[in-house]
């Protein structure tokens, strides 16, 4: 995966991602720290299409960490791991972090703004051959590309706040661009994303782990 110079910048920013991500880890607390769950769907289009057809599937998992404790206004980070499939284009392997802003509107209703970053390693859906110099040809490498993925997303949530461990419903629009991903005519490819989720507080598990010990 990282044996060229596009490849190798790539490695170096999951790296950071990475190194940047346990370190917040480290300072938040269980129950500031929330397991992510969604399934989703893709199309590649120009921001505002919210709903393309025929369904691209995804799902997606992850984890969040608070940077405060505020319930009210609440900074956050990230990290996911995502893929998807889009019928003779691509299957698409996600590895991203996002930084986000959450305000709590009204009873448990909240909105949120992400911005993230990520490596993202596509496999063709039909097979690319490539032009030798003596005139035949032969098929590219199938175990992928390496590319970059830079976008945002807009959430809107609603946290069960009288359950045991509040946890909570989300529904975000994402959008974010892929590249290089044909170099000729097509480098940034747009898609948009729209996610159907929730988040679980990672107090439930160690709530649960205490009980069985």
């Amino acid at each position: 995966m990282c044996q060229n110079g596009f490849a190798l910048k790539l490695c170096l920013i999951i790296l950071m991602i990475l190194s940047g991500i346990e370190a917040i880890a480290q300072e938040a607390s269980p129950k500031d720290r929330h397991l992510l769950l969604s399934v989703f769907n893709s199309g590649t289009q120009l921001p505002g299409n919210f709903i393309t057809l025929p369904i691209h599937p995804g799902v997606s998992a992850g984890i969040e960490f608070a940077h405060n404790r505020s319930t009210v206004n609440r900074w956050f980070q990230t990290a996911k791991l995502g893929m998807l499939y889009h019928q003779y284009s691509q299957t698409a392997v996600q590895l991203y972090s996002e930084g986000g802003y959450r305000r709590s509107v009204w009873r448990g209703l909240s909105a949120e703004l992400r911005i993230g970053l990520g490596y993202l390693h596509s496999f063709t859906d039909v097979p690319i051959f490539k032009l030798n110099p003596e005139g035949t040809y032969r098929q590219v490498s199938k175990f992928g590309r390496p590319q970059f993925m830079a976008g945002g997303a807009l959430g809107v949530g609603y946290t069960f706040r009288k359950a045991a461990h509040p946890w909570r419903l989300q529904l975000d629009y994402q959008f974010y661009v892929q590249t290089p991903f044909i170099n000729e005519y097509v480098p940034l490819l747009p898609v948009n994303v729209v996610h159907v989720g929730g988040a679980i507080p990672l107090s439930v598990f160690k709530k649960h782990k205490a009980a069985n010990n």
